[in-house]
């Protein structure tokens, strides 16, 4: 059995961080600040017809210091809320001068997995010819998001 050449071969990174979030008007606990530890495993592809024997889909070290520097710089120890609860965020800023981090929509898992698959990774890697094809958001062990591509 040969491989068809538009077969892909993947890799996937793990980053781990701390952050803080609250859903308006959630029915339940999650309506209250309250905080995660978050997960999120990367997947990145490459067609096996555009791999040679001496490549790599991506450096593992690159996801690191591309999405990583990223996710520390933007979201780790930090709180992450919606652009609609500039309220909240305005009193953190000033109790604690940390800058907050606005999303456009509900910080839920959903959406912030969206947004780094659409809005940071294409940025971050796109001068390395690969395509990110799945990114899972872990926010407790047992429950995850998934976006693929």
């Amino acid at each position: 059995m040969s491989i068809e050449s538009n077969n892909m071969i993947s890799c996937t990174k793990k980053i781990e961080f701390d952050a803080a979030h609250r859903i308006i008007d959630h029915h339940g606990a999650c309506k209250m600040l309250h905080g995660h530890r978050y997960v999120i495993e990367v997947t990145f592809s490459k067609f096996l017809k555009d791999f040679t024997n001496h490549d790599m889909v991506i450096d593992f070290i690159i996801i690191k210091q591309k999405l990583d520097s990223w996710i520390k710089q933007h979201w780790d120890h930090n709180t992450i809320l919606s652009e609609q609860d500039k309220d909240l965020g305005n009193s953190i800023e000033k109790c604690t001068s940390q800058t907050i981090f606005y999303l456009k929509k509900q910080p839920t898992a959903e959406n912030m997995a969206i947004f780094l698959m659409q809005e940071i990774i294409p940025v971050l890697f796109d001068e390395y010819g690969v395509k990110c094809t799945r990114l899972r958001l872990r926010e407790t062990p047992s429950s995850f998001v998934e976006v693929l591509m």
